[in-house]
């Protein structure tokens, strides 16, 4: 009985739902379909009605047409530009935020260009309310955390937008941020508080009677409970969502909704409706995907790309023609400084042959140096034949043939070696007087033109090429 009874329950429940079958935008959207097909006919015999067009932009906007809506919105804002503004100041600036609004919901667009949003930043800047800066702080909240999911800037920036006038004193905008406020505190799993954010903006888009707002919230309660895993009472908030004769973005919802009643049958383990949701969520995608190819999102892009090319274009040719004009000057002055340039290169050439020869002198120095440090330290040195002669009892040393006779304060030392080889061996108070003498400066009484005279007696020739 009890398997009868959730049989006959199920069929109730499928039976209510949409027929996949008959899904187009017709189905949803057959009205304003209508009303753009009769507006389009009244503008093609009529000369530039600008409200008319505004008013086709919105309903495009309204049934997710976003490619048609961005370049009948686009079409407004160049009229706008060429030809001196024709709309007030508060209804340019609606302009500024709609094309941006639809520019940013776009797939595979480049956000960071923000073309409208800046150029509303500085119109608004000397605005008495803060009504656009709050505006325009929600919508980097949304670049926070519907594009970038940083949600501690996004929350920051909720902060921000609280503390304007605008927020505290407008119920509409107020329910806006409540529910986006909601829809983060989901995400970063503060249920309960989420659920009172979602409750509030809820209520205030009852009082005021907005049907879209209300839509919205029901939405992110049913995505709430089902984060929190209570799928019934989600699924009560996605069927409240059907009791609302709201048709603004009904495709896009649609498919929301049936992406979140699926999650919901899934834990619940209803596959009948849960493969109804599915076949539902892929038809909805399919019919969106298939409006989302319309060309006229991308041609107007590509427009705007070309003008910008167009622009630099100008620009360079402007430097032509002033180039022409003033070619002496500037081939004088490109002249200048290629001399400047050259000079520069000369001496910077002659000052690194500098640095490098010095560089090798250092390190010819820094070498002798170390050379001269390590004999300084030593105190004697060792001849071949193992022999130890202390330098300060060295007098001198003379070479003969092949052997060094080495004559100190004690006794004489007689060695086989040549007097270049114990040259480097002896500290710089060794010197060569004579091409085959070395005496100690320490050890010179006085020495001639001719001679040197040693402190034990001996004279030394002193070579004229080896004066000292």
């Amino acid at each position: 009985m009890k398997k009868l009874f959730l049989i006959l329950i199920t069929q109730f429940v499928v039976a209510q739902q949409i027929p996949i079958d008959s899904i187009s935008y017709e189905y949803f959207y057959g009205k304003e379909l209508q009303q753009i097909v009769v507006l389009k006919q009244k503008q093609a015999n009529q000369p530039f009605n600008l409200k008319t067009r505004l008013k086709i932009a919105e309903l495009y906007q309204d049934i997710n047409c976003e490619d048609s809506a961005y370049a009948t919105y686009y079409k407004l804002y160049e009229y706008e530009k060429n030809n001196n503004r024709t709309l007030n100041k508060e209804a340019y600036k609606e302009l500024l935020f709609n094309l941006h609004t639809v520019e940013s919901s776009k797939h595979n667009y480049e956000r960071d260009r923000r073309v409208f949003l800046n150029e509303l930043k500085q119109l608004t800047k000397e605005d008495n309310s803060d009504k656009w800066q709050a505006k325009i702080e929600n919508e980097i909240f949304k670049d926070y955390f519907s594009d970038s999911l940083k949600t501690e800037e996004a929350r920051n920036q909720i902060e921000i937008i609280k503390e304007t006038d605008y927020y505290k004193n407008n119920d509409v905008f107020r329910s806006i941020i409540l529910l986006n406020e909601g829809n983060l505190n989901t995400y970063i799993d503060n249920y309960q508080e989420a659920e009172n954010n979602l409750l509030s903006g809820l209520e205030l888009a009852t009082k005021n009677k907005d049907i879209l707002r209300q839509t919205y919230c029901l939405i992110n309660l049913g995505a709430n409970e089902n984060k929190r895993k209570n799928y019934n009472k989600a699924l009560y908030y996605f069927n409240q969502i059907d009791k609302i004769p709201n048709n603004r973005f009904k495709l896009k919802i649609e498919r929301i909704l049936a992406s979140n009643r699926g999650n919901s049958y899934y834990y619940l383990k209803d596959s009948v409706n849960l493969k109804f949701q599915d076949n539902l969520y892929a038809k909805l995608d399919s019919v969106i995907n298939d409006f989302r190819k319309n060309s006229n999102f991308y041609e107007v892009d590509i427009a705007y790309q070309t003008k910008e090319k167009d622009k630099k274009i100008a620009e360079l040719s402007s430097f032509k023609e002033s180039f022409n004009k003033n070619r002496i000057v500037y081939s004088i002055l490109l002249f200048l400084v290629f001399l400047l340039a050259l000079y520069s290169f000369i001496r910077w050439k002659k000052s690194d042959k500098k640095k490098r020869l010095l560089d090798i002198e250092n390190e010819k120095t820094k070498t002798e140096l170390e050379t001269v440090k390590s004999l300084v330290i030593n105190d004697h040195i060792v001849l071949k034949n193992k022999s130890k002669v202390y330098l300060n009892e060295l007098i001198y040393v003379k070479s003969d043939g092949h052997y060094l006779n080495l004559f100190t304060t004690a006794k004489k030392e007689f060695v086989r070696g040549k007097i270049s080889e114990i040259e480097q061996q002896l500290p710089p108070n060794f010197i060569k007087c004579h091409r085959s003498y070395i005496v100690n400066r320490n050890c010179i009484k006085q020495y001639s033109s001719t001679e040197v005279f040693m402190t034990n007696g001996d004279n030394i020739p002193l070579s004229r090429g080896f004066k000292f």
